[in-house]
C-alpha cells in the first residue's frame, strides 16, 4: 500500500476481501492517503455489505459480479442483477453515502447481455461508477496504438452519448429495462 501511494496512485483498491474487518484494516493502511475503493466480490463481503459501507473512510465500493457469481455457483455473473442482489447491496451502500458500482459493461451492443441494459440498470440503481469488460477490447488481438485508442474513444462517445438520452427516458423505460434484464 505505502509503494503504490508513494507511486501516486489516487485511489487504492482492496479486491477479495471477506469481513468489515479486512476492509477497516485496509482503510487504516491507506489512512487518508488516497481514496479506498472497496471492491465487494465474496458472500462474505455481500452479507455483510451494510457493515462494511459505514466504515469510516470507505470512499467507494465497487460489486464484482464476476467473483460473486462463481462464488454463488450462478452460471451468467448478470443473475445477480436479474435476481436483485446488486440493487439491495447498492441500496445499503447509498444509504451511507458512499458512491458505488457494479460490474462491467462491454460496448454499447455486445455483450451477452446487451451493454445499453446494463448502463439503463447502473442509472436505476444511482451507480455512478461501471469498469468496462474483457469484452469492450479484446486484447489478444493485435492492433496498432491507434486503431486501440479509435475503438475506446469511439465506444466510450457511443456510452456517453446513450447516458445522455438515458436523462429523458420516464420511469416506465427502466422498469421495462429491469423486467427485460430479469427476464
Amino acid at each position: 500500500v505505502d509503494e503504490v501511494i508513494a507511486r501516486g496512485a489516487d485511489i487504492v483498491m482492496l479486491p477479495m476481501f471477506k469481513t468489515a474487518e479486512d476492509a477497516k484494516r485496509f482503510i487504516d493502511l491507506v489512512n487518508g492517503r488516497a481514496k479506498t475503493l472497496l471492491l465487494a466480490e465474496t458472500q462474505s463481503a455481500e452479507e455483510s455489505i451494510a457493515e462494511i459501507a459505514a466504515l469510516e473512510g470507505a470512499d467507494e465500493i465497487h460489486i464484482g459480479l464476476n467473483d460473486l457469481h462463481l462464488e454463488h455457483g450462478m452460471d451468467f455473473m448478470f443473475e445477480l442483477l436479474a435476481d436483485g442482489t446488486v440493487e439491495r447491496m447498492g441500496n445499503a451502500v447509498k444509504a451511507h453515502g458512499i458512491p458505488f458500482g457494479f460490474g462491467g459493461i462491454a460496448r454499447l451492443d455486445e455483450g451477452l447481455l446487451p451493454a445499453r441494459h446494463v448502463i439503463a440498470e447502473h442509472y436505476r440503481l444511482g451507480s455512478s461508477m461501471a469498469i468496462l469488460s474483457r469484452s469492450f477490447y479484446d486484447s489478444w488481438v493485435e492492433a496498432e496504438p491507434e486503431e486501440i485508442r479509435s475503438i475506446f474513444r469511439y465506444g466510450m462517445l457511443e456510452i456517453r452519448e446513450f447516458e445522455g438520452r438515458l436523462s429523458e427516458k420516464p420511469e416506465s423505460y427502466f422498469e421495462e429495462n429491469r423486467r427485460r434484464v430479469a427476464g
